[in-house]
């Protein structure tokens, strides 16, 4: 009990540094002390300096804490139910189903809707997140009613796979139809995915 309460420790204190690193480093050096001032809201640091801290390093070391901490739950959750330390998004199908949401959200919206989706702003970043995670859902819930009817961890995770390569033929038929620029906007999403499966194929 000792030891674990230790570890929990000192990865709370591990993750408030990573989180106070992310605020001091970056192309602009800011020293602590105004780092301190300007997140306890005192007066008298430089407006850029404060911009840079509120505006952009804080909700992205915020983005990066919230998403770390779902990418350890959610695959523990996966591995338990599961009962297979191999399982995950990405070997199950469900990461190639996000892909699908946000291909048919994306590549589609230019072509049909007429208006290019990654050209919305805010309204078209929701309707990217909430696409990914109706197609990953989708998936998973497939996975599941599999899972009902299938004895054998191993079947299942090979039908994963199937299903993940049936999702990226799809959405190769959606890229070559799609709009250059829609293509474009879904590379960049697509790429980020890989960056976070990379994060927690290493955790």
């Amino acid at each position: 009990m000792k030891r674990v309460a230790l570890l929990f420790l000192l990865t709370v204190a591990a993750i408030a540094v990573c989180f106070l690193l992310n605020l001091l480093l970056g192309t602009v050096r800011i020293p602590m002390a105004d780092v301190c001032r300007i997140l306890v809201g005192d007066g008298g640091e430089s407006e850029i300096w404060r911009n840079i801290i509120v505006q952009s390093r804080v909700p992205q070391a915020l983005t990066a804490l919230v998403a770390g901490a779902g990418l350890a739950v959610s695959g523990l959750q996966m591995q338990t139910v599961f009962h297979n330390p191999l399982a995950g998004p990405s070997v199950l199908g469900i990461s190639n189903g996000a892909s699908l949401g946000v291909a048919c959200v994306v590549l589609l919206s230019g072509s049909v809707g007429g208006v290019t989706l990654s050209r919305m702003g805010y309204v078209g970043d929701v309707a990217i997140s909430v696409s990914a995670i109706i197609g990953a859902l989708a998936v998973l819930m497939l996975i599941v009613v599999v899972a009902r009817h299938v004895t054998g961890n191993v079947t299942l995770l090979i039908i994963g796979v199937m299903i993940g390569y049936l999702v990226n033929a799809v959405v190769g038929l959606l890229k070559f139809f799609a709009s250059e620029e829609d293509v474009k906007a879904y590379v960049t999403w697509s790429g980020a995915l890989a960056v976070l499966q990379g994060c927690r194929a290493t955790r």
